[in-house]
């Protein structure tokens, strides 16, 4: 069996985070598999490096595997809900406006820092912006006063809300409710009966937000552990001894 090894690090210029993603691994190789590739995502500039293992057979464990360290920090898991006429509906505060190119790069700058802090989170580009224009309907601002303040992210495929986040400066005042019965009534009316979406657990505030307004768990997607290499054994690599 080949090991399927995937390097997320377009986060190092960014944020220096790298993940690493254990798709397929065997167990007898795994300590070799991840002291190669935290060590190949270090020498690529990651500061901090998360790894998951999506491999059943296979599932990472707190604790060491040779020289490196891993520590529990996240689940990531897919919370879903019914959308049906019981459900609470949006007050009216916030309007949704399509995205268009013409305000693509204003959705860029408010989507980069609506998830800055998020865990998880990918910065956009230019690419992922032009990904999510050809994808007419699923992407757009949310306008209070007719000022865009947020911005949500919905796959019309799946019925997923793939991403809803706000301005810094309008945080706090729950804005954040009334864009999620937003973002569930605009897939509602794209055909959906369910929606779902991801949240890791070291976003509790999320968290709880979704699972106040009707969404459960049902399925952990993944765990994700931070990696910590000994600085010995690197020292004893880079001399040679």
């Amino acid at each position: 069996m080949e090991d399927q090894i995937t390097r997320i690090t377009q986060e190092i210029p960014v944020r220096g985070i790298a993940y690493l993603m254990l798709r397929r691994c065997r167990a007898e190789g795994l300590e070799d598999v991840l002291v190669r590739e935290v060590r190949a995502l270090t020498d690529l500039g990651a500061r901090e490096i998360y790894a998951a293992s999506t491999d059943p057979a296979v599932p990472l464990v707190e604790g060491a595997y040779g020289p490196v360290r891993l520590t529990h920090v996240h689940d990531m898991v897919e919370l879903e809900r019914a959308l049906d006429g019981d459900r609470p509906r949006p007050q009216g505060g916030l309007v949704p406006e399509p995205l268009t190119g013409a305000l693509g790069t204003r959705w860029l700058a408010l989507y980069n820092e609506a998830f800055a802090a998020v865990p998880n989170a990918a910065t956009y580009g230019q690419e992922e912006l032009a990904e999510r224009l050809a994808r007419p309907g699923s992407c757009g601002f949310v306008l209070e006063g007719g000022e865009p303040v947020g911005i949500y992210e919905l796959d019309l495929g799946s019925g997923e809300i793939e991403g809803i986040g706000l301005k810094q400066a309008v945080r706090g005042r729950g804005l954040g409710r009334e864009l999620l019965l937003l973002a569930m009534d605009l897939l509602e009316q794209s055909g959906y009966d369910r929606c779902w979406l991801q949240v890791s657990t070291a976003n509790p505030a999320a968290c709880r937000l979704y699972q106040k307004n009707g969404f459960t768990i049902r399925n952990v997607r993944s765990r994700w552990f931070r990696t910590e290499i000994e600085q010995a054994s690197c020292d004893v690599e880079e001399d040679g001894k």
